[in-house]
């Protein structure tokens, strides 16, 4: 159990006070509860909102499983009005579960930005559910919604924002869902300009990509160091957007899973932190507890916190029950056949599709390891009219700089005629990589999302 405390005061109360002091009260002012992960029910007296609800296991292609485990989430979370999906990414856009909340409640309206192109809704219509693109404010009596989604002209950029503001005669509550999006100016401005200054923020902290645990070896020094870095980084993030947009008190969420599957050890090197780490530099962090534990803008009261990490016991027993889960591709194509599979021709297509999307102009190679002891070396840079040859693995002369790339032969074969997606293999760890120099070209990463001949 967790414990109540008033976040802007300190004071702590017993559960009977926090009912006592809510009283008939409960009706007014936004109220979070928070659920998993970047999962949240936020409830006005008008309209209640589930945002971003992930709880099917073996997201992003197998490899991303719930910690602590979740049972149960639909009769926890309730009926609600409506449903908002801030972006396309599996842990924040999750159809299955979406399609069994529906067939428990009712369909409900399905809220999402308004970004060109809009993946998400190309998406959500091939998964036959409808939604609604919010190209401006909406009012259900009292309340206010407004989604405001990132743009900075990158065609990786799929984020959103959303503002819940509810107004009473002497004062406005406000809640804002910031979701992953990463801190930029332009992006806390637009935010500002629509919430003020917020009650209560949700925001990302932590990092949830495939560095560094894919790109060194697991007795590699450099992977602790890189691992802390990466944690660093992102708490630094975290207090650029909570100190531009100076709310009342900030919950720091999302972007909380463990590795299942072959991919189980390197759980402890992705350089992911627990939330209530951020308490030890943000005097307004709450860390809401699992499944429930929630706050309210009339009073900044929480109901239930986490205020120290979880056990390494329970991590442990947790990580050691999905080691043997299977990756979605590793029973899609018998084994014995993958010799046959037209990945070489496949590559060839793909490359010279990939290359009229590039944004890289200068040489950077990725170079994939094939079935028969081959390689593939592919140039990034635009300007090369012809940018993919092959050769034996026995060959040492390699280009810089690049990318080595190891990866399951059917996944690429999957990857490349489109059945799965370049980001949400990154994502979800499912490819090693090794660079020369270690240097990050963002350009040159962007190409592999066109890397498929479809």
């Amino acid at each position: 159990m967790g414990r109540s405390v008033n976040a802007v005061t300190g004071t702590e109360l017993n559960h009977k006070e926090y009912q006592l002091l809510k009283g008939t009260e409960m009706n007014r002012g936004i109220e979070v509860r928070y659920m998993y992960s970047a999962c949240v029910v936020t409830t006005t007296p008008d309209v209640s909102v589930l945002h971003d609800p992930w709880f099917t296991e073996g997201a992003y292609d197998g490899s991303w499983y719930h910690f602590p485990e979740v049972k149960d989430p639909i009769a926890k979370i309730g009926d609600v009005d409506l449903i908002f999906i801030s972006h396309i990414h599996p842990d924040h856009y999750d159809p299955k579960f979406i399609k069994d909340y529906f067939g428990v409640y009712g369909k409900k309206d399905v809220l999402i930005a308004n970004h060109l192109p809009n993946h998400l809704s190309k998406k959500m219509s091939a998964d036959g559910i409808d939604h609604k693109i919010l190209t401006k404010p909406i009012s259900i009596g009292s309340t206010e919604i407004e989604i405001v989604p990132h743009k900075n002209d990158n065609p990786s950029d799929v984020d959103s924002a959303i503002v819940i503001k509810y107004k009473e005669v002497n004062r406005q509550h406000c809640v804002v869902n910031a979701n992953d999006i990463i801190f930029d100016e332009e992006i806390t401005n637009a935010i500002k300009r629509v919430a003020g200054e917020p009650d209560i923020l949700l925001c990302g902290y932590t990092g949830a990509g495939p560095y560094p645990q894919t790109y060194f070896e697991l007795n590699d020094p450099l992977l602790e160091l890189e691992s802390n870095k990466k944690k660093n980084s992102f708490f630094q993030r975290y207090e650029k957007v909570t100190g531009n947009i100076n709310a009342k008190v900030n919950i720091p969420f999302a972007g909380k899973y463990i590795l299942g599957g072959k991919f189980t050890k390197m759980n402890a090197y992705r350089g992911v932190a627990d939330a209530t780490e951020v308490l030890k530099f943000d005097p307004r962090a709450v860390v809401l507890a699992d499944m429930g534990g929630a706050i309210s803008t009339l009073d900044l009261v929480p109901t239930e916190v986490r205020i120290s990490p979880y056990s390494e016991e329970l991590i442990a027993s947790r990580i050691d029950s999905i080691t043997n889960k299977k990756m979605t591709y590793e029973t899609l194509i018998d084994k014995t056949k993958i010799s046959e599979l037209p990945i070489k021709r496949l590559l060839r297509t793909a490359a010279s599709r990939a290359a009229k999307y590039s944004g890289c102009n200068e040489d950077f190679y990725f170079v994939i390891n094939l079935p028969n002891n081959e390689q593939a070396i592919i140039n990034t840079n635009s300007k090369e009219s012809s940018n993919i040859v092959f050769q034996t693995t026995k060959e040492k002369n390699l280009p810089s700089p690049r990318s080595e790339l190891q990866i399951d032969a059917t996944y690429l074969f999957g990857l490349l005629v489109g059945l799965y997606h370049w980001n949400n293999a990154e994502v979800g760890s499912q490819f090693m990589t090794r660079r020369h120099p270690n240097i990050y070209n963002q350009s040159a990463q962007q190409f592999l999302n066109f890397l498929s001949v479809c």
